[in-house]
């Protein structure tokens, strides 16, 4: 297929301002960290190394991954809290940084692509996500719009004193929405001992007295997001994955078997998704490609200069970065 023909089918996948569904693929180029970052941070913790089954665990490490391995090798109850608290501490020192060498500059492919999809709408952007970071929420501020998290609240702030511009910019603010959906938890959740839910924003320490609230990798996330506040966030993403018209999914690898059946459900019976990837995942290439999905796109990257798309029945490398977020702006 000729590159007009891919981007006229792109084109129409996503006139109907599609959902966002946002992976750990998606927050990478901005600096958060990749589960072997994570893997790596977990490994040197000194209450993992003191586990029992601590060798076994790096080599699990070494050879199936971060999640796996927890899966994998039975770890006690101190260290599974250690890795939690690892990787919380970890996000959220990535996170702030990203924050203090960007001061008042939101991620721009992400603002770039809220301010496209809420263009033709009713003033409305809804984002799917299993990241705990804070990036779509610094890009809803970016784009002037009230976020919808389930708390209230928004983060980046500037001195402008009440005046007919400023009242203005209230009341689009009001009227112009992002939903952001954190179906694993979010680096501003915690919860205390008597089982009370707050959110904190921007903290650099987990406050005392309160454990953070994400879903750590590995098979403790299933049983996790029966509880608060997890099953209600999941269930305003699944009510989302069902009213949306189309679906654009960036960085994300189509892992979570507990958060996704809405979502394939509705590409099972014909609504378009496109996807960005840097590398297509096995469980990627299973539910979308094996499974025989009519309408669907899937850009990934082929080498530096080129990207590969799959569609129903046909793929095609093309020159370009398209699988890449930035790019693939350029062109929609």
């Amino acid at each position: 297929m000729d590159w007009n023909g891919c981007l006229s089918i792109m084109q129409g996948y996503l006139e109907n301002s599609p959902l966002i569904v946002l992976g750990s693929g998606a927050s990478m180029p901005y600096g958060l960290p990749s589960m072997s970052n994570l893997a790596d941070c977990i490994e040197s913790n000194d209450i993992v190394k003191n586990d029992p089954n601590y060798g076994a665990f790096c080599v699990a490490l070494r050879s199936d991954g971060l999640e796996k391995a927890i899966d994998s090798v039975s770890l006690n109850e101190a260290t599974i809290k250690a890795i939690r608290t690892t990787t919380w501490e970890e996000v959220n020192r990535c996170d702030l940084n990203y924050l203090k060498t960007n001061v008042f500059s939101p991620p721009e492919s992400l603002v770039k692509l809220f301010g496209k999809v809420i263009a033709p709408t009713p003033n409305k952007v809804v984002v799917v996500t299993t990241n705990y970071d804070r990036l779509p929420d610094y890009a809803a501020d970016g784009i002037g719009a009230s976020s919808v998290t389930g708390f209230e609240g928004s983060y980046i702030r500037k001195l402008e004193l009440p005046n007919n511009s400023v009242t203005t910019k209230r009341v689009r603010a009001r009227e112009r929405i992002v939903e952001i959906w954190k179906v694993h938890g979010s680096l501003d959740w915690f919860i205390d001992a008597k089982g009370d839910i707050s959110s904190f924003r921007l903290l650099q320490e987990i406050p005392t007295g309160f454990s953070p609230l994400i879903v750590p990798p590995g098979k403790d996330k299933y049983s996790s997001t029966h509880n608060e506040p997890y099953r209600s966030i999941i269930s305003e993403a699944d009510k989302a994955f069902t009213t949306a018209g189309a679906y654009l999914c960036i960085g994300y690898g189509f892992n979570d078997e507990h958060i996704q059946p809405k979502l394939l459900a509705q590409i099972g019976n014909g609504k378009p998704i496109v996807i960005l990837a840097r590398t297509m995942t096995d469980a990627c290439k299973h539910h979308i490609i094996d499974a025989g999905i009519r309408k669907y796109l899937i850009f990934e990257r082929s080498d530096d200069s080129h990207t590969k798309v799959y569609g129903n029945g046909w793929s095609e490398s093309y020159e370009g970065q398209f699988w890449c977020l930035d790019e693939f702006l350029k062109v929609w």
